[in-house]
């Protein structure tokens, strides 16, 4: 190609990835997973969404291998190479060809793992001295498809074809999203899941589709006890148990023998099916309470310490319940809004403004003198809209009690004051 063709050709792309940023910058986006039918899979098929992964394991721990070598810079790797090493079950090396894998999937791998050492690098960089560094892997859960309509490509309502598996796949679950008004597709993941394969899809959908709120400010209190206590006076309580049969399969795991053995390892795949059940009623439960708090204006919460929590004896109610995702969800809602910790949403009476630091943990009724009474819980959150409507505590703020009072004052005056 010529040169001047070349520069026309790179402009081109240049102006036409400017041009689908603008577009996205104004749109929603969604990922929606679909499951893989693969009692639908020819024998092919399988071999080839089985090998796909397997191929995938050996060429990131090659690359990992070759940048070993300190001339070795990961990001110089040739990903056109079509022969690698890797260890056999003997720890011997030997040279394989891949036949699988992609080379679109190859590049990916190769950018997420310098993705990963440049996050390792500002880690360290931070004073992180224990940051870690990439590990040979022994198996890979999820391989990157970055272009629709080559490494991936919805061709009906049940069936979509992967880059390297001959033939169209049968899945289901694309009737969530493929009936949406002007959805643009990006790109999507495959999942090697204990449950089987998935595709996960990530795509763009116009404003005009999102759910309209009811222009309401809601306050949510978390818990260990009850998980969601919110400011119009609603209790959400969730926890998901460990089965009996997961409890029954660890239980017999314990009485194997002989580590690595074929009961051993069934044993195992068995109790990774129980663990991904669990969490995807865990991720189900999240969903449907993220999106009950979606249908309000604003969403404002508390920055909680989770994981102290578990480390002062709620560790088992924190591990069952879904606080966590939820709280990790509601982050990035631009929705929300994040009351700084150190405010005094339980103690405090925003009423008259005093304090009640006599307030145990045990006492599950707020009472003051000047009249309030009701739910501990329901009162800090119904505090929490309070704060956020008197923009006293909010964002990330450390405040001491006397400026803590000091704000609080001069609220409680603003609104004693008659309206002119």
């Amino acid at each position: 190609m010529e040169e001047s063709k070349r520069l026309a050709k790179n402009k081109q792309i240049s102006l036409s990835k400017q041009e689908t940023l603008k577009r996205h910058a104004s749109m929603l986006c969604k990922s929606f997973t679909v499951k893989i039918q693969q009692n639908k899979l020819s024998k092919l098929q399988q071999q080839e969404l089985k090998m796909i992964f397997v191929e995938a394991k050996w060429f990131k721990n090659d690359i990992l291998n070759w940048s070993n070598n300190p001339e070795n810079k990961i990001w110089k790797y040739n990903t056109k190479a079509k022969t690698i090493s890797h260890k056999d079950k003997d720890m011997k090396d030997i040279k394989v060809s891949l036949k699988y894998l992609g080379s679109s999937m190859k590049q990916t791998i190769l950018a997420e793992m310098i993705s990963n050492i440049k996050t390792l690098h500002t880690l360290k960089s931070k004073g992180l001295q224990q940051c870690g560094k990439l590990k040979f892997v022994k198996e890979i859960k999820s391989i990157g498809l970055k272009q629709y309509g080559i490494t991936h490509k919805i061709v009906s309502s049940k069936r979509i074809k992967i880059q390297g598996i001959s033939k169209t796949i049968s899945v289901n679950g694309l009737s969530q999203f493929i009936n949406i008004p002007n959805i643009e597709y990006t790109n999507a993941r495959i999942l090697n899941t204990p449950k089987g394969y998935y595709v996960q899809f990530i795509c763009f959908i116009p404003q005009e589709n999102k759910k309209i709120d009811n222009n309401k400010v809601l306050g949510i209190d978390f818990g260990c006890s009850t998980s969601f206590t919110t400011s119009e006076g609603e209790k959400i309580s969730i926890q998901v148990q460990e089965s009996e049969r997961l409890k029954n399969l660890s239980a017999r795991l314990n009485r194997r023998q002989k580590k690595g053995s074929k009961n051993w390892y069934r044993t195992v795949k068995q109790i990774q099916r129980e663990y991904q059940k669990q969490t995807n009623q865990k991720n189900d439960k999240a969903n449907k309470i993220i999106a009950h708090f979606n249908e309000y204006k604003t969403i404002v919460i508390q920055d909680e310490q989770i994981s102290k929590w578990q480390k002062s004896g709620h560790g088992k109610a924190v591990q069952h319940s879904v606080l966590g995702r939820v709280k990790t969800k509601l982050l990035t809602n631009p929705k929300v809004v994040i009351l700084s910790k150190t405010v005094p949403t339980t103690k405090l009476c925003t009423k008259c403004g005093v304090y009640h630091d006599e307030l145990k943990l045990s006492d599950r009724t707020f009472r003051c003198d000047c009249g309030v009474e009701m739910d501990r819980d329901i009162h800090a959150a119904k505090n929490m809209v309070w704060f956020y409507e008197n923009n006293v505590g909010v964002g990330h703020t450390n405040f001491k009690r006397v400026e803590m009072k000091a704000l609080v004052s001069q609220a409680l005056n603003l609104a004693e004051q008659p309206l002119v």
